[in-house]
């Protein structure tokens, strides 16, 4: 696992997050939380505010068309029909059947096809992947509750296809305007290192690029020309 100087400590983690910030690149073990739902109020327009989906989307590479994304943890679905509108295909995923009732509700309201949008009920601490079953995963404000974070992670590698690209957002680790209190919050120090215990090889982080929460991608990179310090998430979803 490659680390990056700015990785040792929290406050160095902070310093690094400037408007152009590179990436912090490590990995690290856990913590709990609450969903987003339960500590953002109001509808999707308003979440759109503090979430920035078309941030995240550029992060993830920006065009996803035609790439299929497993929202790990899909709660109402909000990231679920954001990624459908920027035409990328969908698994959704949770562990509550009511969650997935309604998005399939949704779903059947819009008129989507299974090529475009599945939905999973999972076990909890199983991310109900298939071996390369999508391009690219996304875990959204969901780590914490999550009960044995390296068998759920490696289950995800494996459920991803190479580079087995993995996107996270979680809640930064100090007081912020919206989200659950600290004590149900988890540093991004800790979730790298789960993610290196987990069989991903190149982890980072951003530290202020969405309001209040920290963006983490990892992947599975060999050869000795790898560049932490040059790792870009953008780049991990190849081209379908």
């Amino acid at each position: 696992m490659r680390r990056l100087p700015c990785y040792l400590t929290a406050m160095s983690l902070a310093a690094c997050a400037t408007p152009t910030e590179t990436p912090v690149d490590t990995g690290t073990p856990p913590a709990t939380n609450a969903g987003t739902e339960a500590v953002a109020p109001g509808g999707a327009n308003e979440r759109d505010e503090w979430q920035k989906p078309q941030e995240v989307f550029m992060l993830m590479g920006n065009d996803l068309r035609g790439h299929t994304i497993a929202d790990l943890a899909a709660g109402d679905g909000y990231f679920t029909f954001k990624l459908i509108e920027v035409g990328a295909n969908v698994i959704a995923i949770s562990e509550d059947p009511a969650q997935i009732a309604a998005i399939e509700a949704r779903k059947q309201a819009m008129k989507l096809g299974d090529d475009r949008l599945r939905t999973r009920l999972a076990q909890p601490g199983d991310p109900g992947l298939a071996p390369g079953e999508v391009d690219a995963s996304l875990l959204v404000h969901a780590y914490t509750r999550i009960p044995d974070k390296k068998a759920y992670l490696s289950k995800v590698l494996a459920g991803t296809k190479a580079p087995h690209p993995l996107f996270i957002l979680e809640w930064s680790n100090t007081e912020t305007p919206i989200g659950p209190p600290l004590v149900d919050r988890v540093s991004s120090e800790r979730i790298m290192d789960d993610i290196g215990l987990s069989g991903y090889t190149d982890v980072g982080a951003y530290a202020t690029k969405i309001p209040y929460q920290t963006f983490l991608f990892a992947s599975v990179q060999s050869g000795a020309a790898d560049d932490p310090q040059g790792m870009d998430p953008s780049q991990l979803i190849t081209q379908p």
